[in-house]
């Protein structure tokens, strides 16, 4: 059963807030794929920065770099600021055979929601 399946969803336009804060809660991996610029001013708590030309080539060692910890097989969402790189990035994950789906309306949504946004630095993987 796929993240898509266990939230009901057939064709995505994105997974809403609640849809979001769910699918965290069963273990998928949040990525922010907006510049370092956009990151650091601001992003959601425990998302992990991801350049998207570097999904290209290997996606899954773009998004959990050396962490021998890491859950590979876990589901990937998506945020960007607004939802449109996000779902683009989103689509591409797919294509590639990894489980994603982006946040729809990204991170502007994410606090108009009420959920925090901290400033901080761009850590890209390892």
């Amino acid at each position: 059963m796929g993240l898509l399946d266990f939230l009901g969803k057939g064709s995505s336009s994105g997974l809403s807030i609640d849809e979001t804060l769910m699918a965290l809660s069963k273990g998928a991996v949040l990525i922010d794929v907006r510049t370092p610029n956009e990151y650091e001013a601001g992003h959601a708590p425990g998302a992990r920065p991801v350049d998207p030309k570097a999904l290209a080539t290997d996606p899954l060692d773009a998004i959990h770099g050396d962490d021998p910890l890491a859950e590979r097989d876990a589901a990937i969402v998506v945020m960007c600021d607004n939802g449109l790189r996000s779902t683009i990035v989103a689509r591409q994950l797919r294509e590639q055979g990894v489980l994603a789906e982006s946040v729809a309306g990204g991170l502007r949504a994410w606090a108009k929601d009420g959920n925090p946004v901290l400033p901080g630095k761009y850590r890209g993987r390892r």
